[in-house]
């Protein structure tokens, strides 16, 4: 489905990713784990080309791409079967939240306003919001918000949503309403890529766990291999640091 090959990126000649490779099967649902300052973000943005890689390359659906040189209208193209959920919602302001999910689908894909808040209805219904369709983001809470954005997401049906740390800028007591939403996408087979602090969301509901630090890739395998049975010495000990964290118990 995606597979990404030698994903390098540098600022200002600092290289901030050494070479990513990665394989995604449909269904899969990936969390991208480490300390701050991986490289994880930066690697989810230069998938869905929110920043443009140095090096590296893209099979998608079985088209290739050449990551630092590619088109508009392939950037474009790719665009359209992803959606990215931000840490930080990325909601208008000035928009309800029924318009919030409407907005991308009846401007950038030119769907009939009627066919839009269709979809867009369903989407919210879906994340719990369907008697807060009228409400503006400033009278949501932080999870309420960050579910609008998922419903944005899903509204558009893409092959597979990125989500970077979706539940960063919560409060602990709102962490829960945005992960049972990504655990029922889980269940109906959705396929996600999440870069997350959350341990028991990577133990508990993703399929495969990929570890990075400095811009590499550490270790990756099954969650339950990762968690269990980890093979390197640098995962063994970023499990022990993180073991008396809340994230970690069932």
């Amino acid at each position: 489905m995606l597979e990404v090959q030698g994903v390098k990126k540098a600022f200002g000649g600092n290289p901030v990713l050494k070479g990513i490779d990665l394989s995604v099967e449909q269904g899969d649902v990936i969390a991208i784990v480490g300390p701050s300052g991986s490289g994880k973000t930066t690697f989810l943005r230069c998938l869905n080309y929110l920043e443009q890689a140095d090096e590296g390359e893209m099979v998608f659906d079985g088209e290739r791409f050449a990551m630092a040189h590619i088109s508009k209208k392939n950037i474009a193209r790719i665009r359209r079967k992803t959606a990215f959920v931000f840490q930080s919602f990325n909601l208008f302001a000035n928009k309800t939240a029924l318009q919030n999910v409407t907005e991308g689908l009846i401007i950038g894909r030119k769907m009939p306003k009627a066919e839009a808040e269709q979809l867009g209805l369903r989407a919210l219904e879906k994340v719990g919001l369907g008697d807060r369709t009228e409400y503006y983001p400033s009278q949501l809470s932080g999870g309420q918000q960050q579910r609008v954005a998922i419903a944005r997401a899903i509204a558009s049906k893409p092959e597979i949503i990125y989500f970077d740390e979706p539940t960063s800028a919560l409060d602990p007591e709102l962490t829960g309403e945005v992960l049972s939403v990504m655990q029922e996408l889980a269940r109906e087979g959705m396929t996600m890529l999440v870069v997350t602090h959350e341990m028991s969301f990577a133990r508990n509901v993703s399929n495969r766990v990929v570890f990075m630090e400095n811009g590499a890739v550490v270790e990756a395998g099954s969650s339950r291999d990762f968690f269990q049975h980890p093979v390197q010495e640098r995962t063994k000990a970023f499990l022990r640091s993180i073991q008396g964290s809340a994230g970690m118990e069932d």
